[in-house]
């Protein structure tokens, strides 16, 4: 029946598929295809559903703080939602021809004539509610990484959106979100070092290496909060020579162990409370059984050395 109506038909329930047994339940969602529809006119009918999500979530990645579209009057308006759920939406305005991808803007989503009425209040669009909810609800890959790590994995995901939308494919396409999470957690400063990456083959590296180096770099230029807070102190010294050994250290003496990392909070505590013991050492936050074997005794030579 969708695809009928799509080509200005119309056909009668034929009452025996699920569709017809198990019709979907709605709901009405005016408001928030209006809030879509305002994002997508207010920002020019120039970008896709990643970066219009971002406005309505009120996400301030960095390509919507160049453009100034935090300071549009839609930002934040639909945080009600989650970004899946309005994935959901959009996808659903697509299929009702709300909106339709335009191939000469890179996919950029442009309103139809369809929509016009119910922008200006005059009329009503109804979507499906078991795809809007289940879609607020994700499972499967881990989309979670450590605080310290969050800034970054942001501006990784921005950059890998503008290379999806430059291309007019999937994000996934570009790097699925395991890859830029393990590339969040690992920052590798070197091509060698990135492709050791889950994800990352030759293709991908010639094609994207260099792009995502160039954002890991820039934002190790940033001092961590962590790090900000010893400026100044003899102990902002310490910090730094306890992360270089933690580097060298990162994959084992041998450099082929499993990678273990100690987050800029702990090296801020360590420098800080500069334990002599082993046992002093391991009652700091985040200094596990492994990580007391692998980096304990470089730390504390760093610190009897100081």
């Amino acid at each position: 029946q969708v695809l009928l109506r799509y080509f200005g038909e119309t056909s009668a329930p034929c009452g025996n598929c699920d569709l017809c047994d198990r019709p979907a339940q709605l709901f009405d969602a005016t408001e928030a295809v209006r809030k879509a529809l305002s994002a997508i006119l207010r920002t020019g009918e120039w970008f896709g559903a990643g970066h219009l999500i971002d406005i309505l979530t009120g996400n301030p990645t960095p390509k919507v703080r160049e453009r100034g579209h935090d300071q549009l009057p839609t930002f934040a308006v639909g945080r009600d939602l989650s970004k899946p759920a309005w994935g959901a939406v959009f996808r659903q305005m697509m299929g009702q021809d709300l909106v339709r991808p335009d191939p000469e803007r890179h996919g950029a989503l442009r309103m139809t004539e369809a929509a016009r009425p119910i922008l200006r209040g005059e009329a009503q669009v109804t979507l499906r509610r078991d795809t809007v909810s289940s879609a607020a609800e994700p499972t499967g890959v881990r989309t979670q990484v450590t605080d310290e790590d969050a800034g970054l994995l942001s501006h990784l995901k921005a950059r890998r959106r503008a290379l999806a939308e430059a291309q007019n494919v999937p994000a996934y396409v570009v790097f699925p979100d395991r890859t830029l999470i393990e590339m969040a957690e690992r920052k590798p400063q070197t091509l060698d070092a990135m492709a050791g990456i889950t994800g990352i083959g030759a293709k991908k590296l010639e094609s994207y290496g260099a792009a995502f180096l160039e954002v890991i770099a820039g934002a190790s230029e940033t001092l961590h909060p962590a790090r900000m807070r010893l400026v100044g102190k003899p102990e902002g010294a310490v910090f730094d020579r306890l992360a270089e050994v933690q580097l060298a250290l990162s994959r084992g003496e041998d450099g082929t162990g499993k990678y273990l990392s100690c987050s800029h909070s702990t090296l801020r505590q360590i420098a800080e409370r500069r334990p002599s013991t082993l046992a002093e050492l391991q009652a700091i936050q985040g200094m596990g059984e492994m990580k007391i074997d692998r980096f304990g005794a470089a730390f504390l030579a760093v610190l009897q050395g100081d």
